[in-house]
């Protein structure tokens, strides 16, 4: 492990096994359901998660095709029109991604992640290593907010 993304990875590693224990108990009814009506539901944010997890491959030096692509690109806001896929099918690609970061983070190299990103992010650091560090702030972010609606949802809190 490359000692600029060690933490990046720990928490991404932890991350992995979150994003799946807030789901537990989470319908699909649920998962579609807003709390209001400038809230995001479940399954905007899990998608969302997921979209972004295929993504850091992108500064790993191993870009994939994102099965969501289209999605979110451009800070696309939720739409009820949209079709999005259901739980099941986001946990897999969730599960797919992961397997492909575990790689990712093990094989990429000190000059890439020293290299300069493709997009400017709010740190500061506008290295691929800075960018993922962001990202991954943001995936335990949305983590976060999945949490609270299964809280909200199921009576029972997110395991760790």
């Amino acid at each position: 492990m490359k000692k600029a993304i060690e933490h990046s990875a720990l928490i991404l590693t932890m991350n992995e096994r979150l994003f799946l224990n807030a789901l537990e108990g989470i319908t699909e009814d649920q998962a579609k359901e807003r709390l209001t009506g400038h809230n995001n539901p479940i399954i905007w944010i899990v998608t969302h998660t997921a979209w972004a997890r295929y993504n850091m491959l992108v500064f790993l030096g191993k870009p994939t095709k994102n099965p969501f692509e289209g999605k979110f690109e451009n800070f696309k806001a939720f739409d009820a029109a949209d079709n999005y896929p259901s739980l099941e099918t986001v946990k897999t690609e969730w599960k797919n991604a992961s397997k492909l970061l575990k790689d990712a983070l093990q094989t990429v190299t000190e000059e890439h992640l020293a290299g300069e990103s493709p997009i400017k992010n709010p740190t500061g650091n506008f290295t691929n290593a800075g960018t993922l560090a962001f990202l991954v702030q943001h995936e335990s972010y949305d983590i976060g907010q999945m949490a609270f609606l299964k809280k909200y949802y199921t009576r029972e809190a997110m395991k760790y």
